[in-house]
């Protein structure tokens, strides 16, 4: 009866081990949820930061054009740029809309804030070379006015043409500057947006 009974317990106490050994093992086999949500999170801030790093070089791009002796002459370069200026504004806008949906996952004290600053850090050199963008544009627009006037007045005193300008040139100069100054208007706007939900982001992500 004795052997009987501890067989029974031996049998009990095995049976007992098992569970907990598949218990322990349910739980090791789920640790690495966790690393796979962290790799998706990675990936999804270095797709933000591949994407800041590609407007910034478009910015760079706008900027030696428009700071370059020539810079835009024509109408149709004008208006060139000025799309150029639209696609980062609107790029810039997505990148924010990226940050304020990050921002609602985030949990603080999170190992992601290498990420979060360098976000940051980008999105300030966005904002800072949009403020050049706009003081150029500025720039072009005071220089084509002081033109403009000149040669409208030349144009009268010379007939059709201005120094080879028609007034008519003359005119869609003018409203291709007046377009691109509300295009870089705009291009600001988008990246000091930018720049508040990437503050917001990297707060909370300490």
């Amino acid at each position: 009866m004795k052997i009987k009974f501890a067989i029974s317990a031996g049998l009990v106490l095995f049976s007992g081990l098992g569970l907990a050994f598949a218990d322990t093992a349910v739980k090791t086999a789920s640790v690495p949820a966790p690393s796979v949500k962290q790799d998706a999170k990675v990936k999804e801030f270095k797709d933000i930061l591949f994407k800041l790093v590609r407007q910034d070089e478009y910015l760079d791009e706008a900027i030696e054009t428009l700071d370059s002796s020539r810079g835009p002459a024509t109408p149709e370069e004008i208006s060139a740029l000025g799309v150029s200026l639209n696609s980062i504004a609107k790029n810039l806008k997505h990148v924010s809309a990226l940050n304020k949906t990050e921002f609602a996952a985030m949990q603080s004290g999170s190992s992601l804030s290498t990420y979060t600053n360098t976000i940051l850090s980008y999105s300030r050199k966005v904002n800072r070379k949009a403020g050049q963008v706009n003081l150029l544009v500025a720039k072009l627009a005071a220089k084509n006015k002081k033109t403009s006037m000149r040669d409208a007045v030349s144009s009268k005193k010379g007939g059709k043409k201005a120094r080879g300008k028609k007034l008519t040139q003359i005119l869609e100069e003018q409203k291709a500057v007046a377009k691109l100054a509300a295009d870089a208007r705009n291009l600001g706007a988008a990246s000091r947006d930018l720049n508040a939900t990437s503050k917001w982001l990297y707060i909370a992500s300490q």
